[in-house]
């Protein structure tokens, strides 16, 4: 028997379901007539880990360049090919009681305040500004949250300051650079994750119960902790960044409740290799077109409009310098990019290791769909990092892609044409017709003409006004109820 959720009017959840305790969704036994397809709108990725993060490195390391990934099996890999559980989040699962209770583990209390649309939409707890310290949650069926610690101006970086003279003028006596000092007493991995531990036990949740991710220098540490659902990982992650004396300097997790859905057979890791060899290329490659990426290794990214693996760094296979069978060499122009017809190259990466993981897709009706997929292991690289690549397990009957939104475009719609005149642009001698005039009988004049005007200084008082010019405007000194000044702008 399915159990019936309690009603909170705007959003609702209890919390314990969205950490592990997985409900069943209420309905006909798929099994009866087979699992549903899923109707969706593209795919996601696994929320990046703390060591990629760091592994990827900043875009001066990044270079331009044509060329893909052939992923090869390295060693046997099981099959994994009997059926699996599949999962979804939808919208509306949590209450405000839930986002309060999250908020509070970081010491932010206050109104829930609703979004506007405008800006994203969602909920607010604190400021919105900086000034205090703030909790952020998105309102769909995820229940992405996060935390953002008050503004310090002392956390930035710091350039060198430039002497001046009292007169303005720079001086150029060299300035001595201070470099900033990293915070004291960072947590350690070790500790970093005690914290993480203690922290998520405040949100009823268990750090047993994900797979840890962790990262730590003399700067900040961060923990990334992958819900397992149903000992299964998943893409749904709660990450804690920790400071000086531990301080959280940020935060982030999700809040919408997992429940089980259908059980799909899965194509095989022999099967999903193939995949992500011919389906997953990134789109600003096709074709070979080159774009900016490290010089280490990224995953590629689906052919089709449908998304994206995990942007993982990999260990570099010796390269191929030939054209990929069926790949073009690099013909297409793309903005910013100069064609060439350098072959495109070849970057082997050998798949040591497979396991089971959940993948999102993301429903046409705003649901949140996990469903089987594979995480393909390499070799770990020279930072630490041992990349994985995901791709789902599902048969291509199951999966389709929602159709494109129509969007019409209405046609333009004439404006009226004003009854008054409209000058485009006044001359000064035009303007210097109204000096004389009382200010009545300019205004008045001014109008006639189409002309906007307005009053700079009335009897030797200047009025407020903007700094803006414009050709169609005039603006009016008057002394004693008449126009003394009439200039342009």
């Amino acid at each position: 028997m399915c159990m019936k959720r309690r009603h909170v009017p705007a959003i609702t959840l209890p919390l314990l379901a969205a950490f592990g305790l997985i409900a069943t969704a209420c309905g006909d036994d798929p099994d009866a007539s087979g699992p549903p397809v899923l109707v969706v709108t593209g795919t996601g990725t696994n929320s990046p880990s703390a060591a990629s993060d760091m592994a990827m490195g900043s875009t001066e390391s990044k270079m331009m360049a044509p060329w893909r990934m052939k992923f090869v099996a390295g060693a046997d890999l099981p099959a994994l090919d009997s059926d699996a559980k599949s999962y979804s989040l939808s919208a509306g699962s949590y209450s405000v009681d839930d986002i309060e209770s999250i908020a509070a583990v970081f010491d932010v209390s206050g109104d829930v305040v609703e979004v506007d649309a405008n800006i994203g939409g969602g909920y607010r707890i604190g400021s919105e500004d900086g000034s205090t310290d703030s909790f952020w949650v998105s309102d769909d069926a995820m229940g992405y949250w996060y935390f953002s610690p008050k503004y310090d101006e002392t956390m930035m970086n710091r350039g060198c300051a430039i002497s001046a003279s009292p007169d303005g003028t720079v001086s150029s006596e060299p300035v001595e650079c201070v470099n900033p000092e990293p915070p004291a007493n960072v947590p350690s991995e070790d500790e970093a994750r005690a914290l993480f531990a203690t922290m998520v036990s405040e949100m009823n949740m268990n750090a047993d119960d994900m797979v840890l991710e962790s990262y730590a220098d003399e700067w900040s540490s961060s923990v990334y902790g992958y819900l397992k659902v149903d000992g299964v990982r998943s893409p749904l992650t709660v990450t804690i960044g920790f400071g000086g004396e531990g301080a959280v300097t940020w935060a982030s997790g999700f809040l919408g409740e997992v429940v089980e859905g259908a059980t799909y057979p899965r194509i095989g890791t022999a099967a999903a290799l193939e995949r992500l060899n011919t389906e997953f290329a990134n789109p600003m490659m096709r074709g070979g077109v080159g774009l900016a990426i490290d010089d280490v290794a990224v995953t590629e990214i689906a052919t089709s409009d449908m998304a994206v693996t995990d942007m993982a760094v990999s260990e570099v296979v010796p390269v191929t310098e030939v054209p990929v069978e069926g790949t073009p060499t690099n013909d297409v122009v793309v903005e910013g990019i100069p064609a060439t017809d350098a072959p495109v190259e070849v970057q082997e990466v050998s798949i040591i290791a497979v396991e089971e993981e959940l993948v999102t897709l993301y429903g046409q009706d705003g649901s949140i769909y996990l469903v089987p997929g594979y995480a393909f292991i390499a070799a770990e690289d020279e930072y630490g990092y041992t990349p994985r690549y995901t791709v789902s397990a599902l048969p291509d009957e199951y999966v389709q892609q929602a159709d494109p939104i129509d969007v019409t475009i209405e046609p333009a719609v004439d404006e009226p044409v004003p009854s008054d005149p409209i000058a485009s642009e006044i001359g000064a001698a035009e303007a210097e017709s109204l000096v004389g005039l009382s200010e009545t009988d300019a205004l008045e004049r001014a109008k006639a003409n189409g002309w906007e005007v307005r009053v700079v200084s009335r009897d030797g008082v200047d009025e407020a006004v903007t700094m803006d010019y414009r050709m169609d405007r005039v603006n009016l000194t008057i002394v004693d109820d008449t126009v003394t000044i009439s200039t342009v702008g």
